[in-house]
């Protein structure tokens, strides 16, 4: 028997939700986020909000609506497989409290040291590779609707520059802690 919440995702898939609408709200609220919590741009709401729904539209929807590409399969794969990467850092820190009853104190003194950054530089790369992720930005991908030849050279052009991008308000928001 077939319960309201099966047709209800049903429907929503079948209106393109999971594919466009729902990864482009996320995209722009994290964006959004980082630009008000960096304060970058100074704190005008309007700007933020329009450079976040900007941002998440040259992400998701340009790919999905003029090249006819979607981004939503190497996404979830990308986010779950990151998603068990902080739960297994997330049960190593409870267990750790265990030995350590201080554990802040050891986090702190332990993540300011330059091999954390590396060994996280190493996990972010793994994650790209094992996830399929990476085929995205080297144009061999030709997943669900994808371009059988590989992904346009602009989209890898856009995606880098907002990798970059990213690391730079990263950046930012560490220094104007500091």
């Amino acid at each position: 028997m077939v319960n309201p919440f099966e047709i209800i995702a049903q429907r929503l898939i079948d209106l393109g939700f999971y594919d466009f609408l729902f990864p482009f709200i996320i995209t722009s609220a994290i964006f959004y986020g980082l630009l008000k919590k960096t304060k970058v741009l100074g704190e005008s709401v309007t700007l933020n909000g329009a450079l976040a729904l900007s941002i998440a539209f040259l992400i998701f929807g340009f790919p999905r609506l003029f090249l006819g590409v979607s981004l939503a399969s190497p996404f979830s794969r990308f986010f779950t497989q990151a998603t068990v990467w902080i739960l297994i850092f997330g049960v190593g820190i409870l267990l750790a409290s265990f030995f350590y009853p201080d554990i802040t104190k050891f986090l702190v003194e332990q993540f300011t040291r330059r091999t954390v950054l590396m060994v996280m530089i190493v996990i972010g790369i793994s994650l790209l590779i094992t996830s399929g992720f990476i085929s995205v930005f080297t144009g061999v991908w030709g997943g669900e609707g994808g371009l059988g030849g590989g992904v346009s050279s602009d989209i890898i052009i856009i995606a880098t520059a907002l990798i970059i991008f990213i690391i730079l308000i990263i950046i930012a928001g560490a220094i104007a802690r500091v």
